[in-house]
């Protein structure tokens, strides 16, 4: 039996405390069943702990807790090409237009199977398929096939890895952290966020440690592997009798039934796939708003686009206070004490599109139970889901999932994070929220410290829909961006967010691995993907 993504994400942590001396006896009883019970999870951890002692300078890589040392803050980029006329003659006209873009914009209907959505195909040049058609920015599904009978096409994993396949191939996409080779050539290259994707074939499994490698397979029970750049962790599976070999850059292999030999032609194969490649890709444009919160006190956290005020949509603190600035990730940062929470109108927020939301947040190690309500919610309506909330919290059921982790919750389920948030430090938080449609369920990706923590939905009870009275109080918070504060079907409740946030990104549509890192490391999404206001 294989391994789901959340699985493999919460062995991960465990064999990272293992190699750190840091297993609490929750910990240790946790892996002990895991091992006991799934031989799946005893090669895991038997891979993972023989890695680490050959390459401990990549185990650090693996643990998702926030560098302490960022590069400075990059200047804000100037809005657009009309960026002086906005920004200084009509700001609340460039934030009316973008509040009703936001609004107006139809939601994008991804063609998948209804479900998991784990991929994307991000670029291709002169691409046929065998069955479907499938074009540049369609989400692919888990376990689902591509079968290529010419061109290139580039697929990127939610992880972060890219995987190019060079036609005629055959490829299944069997999660967001690996895949299948069935024949074909595919050039892979993983940042370090995804370190662990693997890509198998029944000769080999490579397990890629933050690199770029080329795969060969011919169909009939042979590989060849080539590494570009870093280092990969190749496994037999041919074989039974033969040991992991770890292949560093310009080494190779040949994997077969027979053993593993020497790659024939290496230097002109090496020469060939570490040549660029032209391909043309998908890229959609963005509208996103930004709250820094570096405000030195008030009771108005201002709101820009593209570092042009944006005052429309101004987050209100209440009750208002000069209280609750501290020192932030970058500047300051509001601190929510269990009594002030936020509030920002954002037309367009509630309906049926695709959103991001990224931001920093600190929740103190001592933090309470009662002090898990939401740290970012807002009201959805949905013909699915109904008129209730959709609410980002860190998690404070351990019979559910790791106590401290990141969580989103609506209507019908939860996705659930692996990685504790409840430690004191700076985290920076990314969650997809993509509501239910006619094509495909709810799809939610959670990325904490730009590593993919989770994207499979556990299901919960649908309740009744609400009385009148109580879609009434909720469709006055439509469009509506709330901090630090929980919202129940009949309105605003009591329960009260303890702990920090800091620079809140709202993008229009689902981010990209590479553009979620982006906000993590420059505080900024890069400029060519950013829309210009007409």
């Amino acid at each position: 039996m294989s391994l789901t993504d959340r699985e493999i994400l919460e062995l991960n942590e465990l064999c990272g405390a293992v190699v750190d001396g840091t297993l609490t006896d929750a910990q240790r009883a946790r892996l002990s069943t895991w091992i006991g019970g799934s031989e799946a999870a005893r090669r895991f951890y038997v891979r993972a702990l023989g890695q680490s002692a050959s390459l401990h300078t990549y185990a650090a890589e693996l643990h998702t807790e926030a560098p302490d040392l960022l590069p400075p803050p990059m200047r804000r980029q100037k809005f657009f090409r009309l960026a002086l006329w906005w920004g200084t003659v009509l700001p609340a006209a460039a934030a009316l237009v973008l509040g009703l873009w936001f609004a107006n914009r139809p939601a994008i209907v991804e063609a998948a199977p209804a479900h998991d959505l784990v991929a994307r195909l991000s670029g291709s040049k002169n691409a046929q398929w065998s069955t479907g058609a499938f074009l540049a920015g369609d989400r692919i599904g888990r376990n689902q096939r591509l079968e290529l009978t010419a061109g290139l096409a580039e697929i990127t994993f939610d992880s972060g890895a890219r995987v190019v396949l060079e036609g005629p191939a055959s490829l299944d996409v069997n999660s967001a952290w690996d895949g299948t080779l069935r024949h074909g050539t595919l050039k892979a290259s993983v940042p370090p966020e995804a370190i662990g994707f693997r890509i198998s074939n029944p000769a080999v499994e490579v397990v890629d440690l933050g690199t770029e490698f080329t795969m060969i397979a011919d169909g009939q029970g042979a590989a060849e592997v080539l590494v570009l750049k870093g280092e990969v962790e190749a496994a037999p599976r041919a074989t039974a009798d033969q040991d992991t070999i770890l292949l560093h850059e310009n080494e190779s292999r040949r994997f077969a039934s027979s053993g593993v030999s020497d790659v024939s032609d290496r230097d002109k194969k090496f020469a060939l796939f570490n040549q660029p490649l032209a391909l043309d890709r998908f890229s959609p444009t963005i509208n996103c708003i930004h709250w820094s919160f570096d405000e030195e006190g008030g009771a108005v956290a201002h709101a820009d686009v593209r570092g042009t005020p944006a005052d429309a949509f101004d987050a209100k603190l209440e009750p208002g206070t000069a209280a609750v600035r501290t020192n932030g990730r970058r500047s300051h940062a509001l601190r929510f004490d269990g009594q002030v929470f936020a509030r920002a109108a954002l037309p367009g927020l509630s309906g049926p599109a695709t959103h991001t939301i990224a931001f920093w947040v600190k929740i103190p190690e001592e933090a309470q139970l009662s002090d898990a309500y939401s740290m970012v919610t807002w009201g959805l309506q949905s013909k699915k889901l109904g008129n209730r909330h959709v609410g980002i919290n860190w998690n404070k059921d351990p019979a559910q999932g790791p106590l401290g982790a990141l969580r989103t919750d609506f209507r019908g389920g939860w996705a659930m994070g692996t990685t504790s948030l409840r430690d004191g430090h700076w985290h920076h938080v990314t969650v997809v929220f993509a509501p239910a449609s006619d094509v495909a369920p709810v799809q939610v990706r959670q990325y904490v410290d730009g590593r993919l923590e989770s994207s499979t939905i556990t299901p919960d009870t649908m309740h009744a829909t609400a009385r009148a009275a109580d879609r009434e109080a909720m469709a006055a918070l439509t469009d509506v961006l709330w901090l630090g504060c929980r919202l129940g079907i009949d309105g605003l409740r009591k329960g009260r967010f303890r702990g920090e946030i800091d620079e809140l990104f709202i993008a229009d549509r689902g981010l990209e691995p590479t553009e979620i890192v982006s906000l993590m490391t420059d505080n900024r999404l890069p400029a060519s993907a950013l829309a210009a206001v007409p």
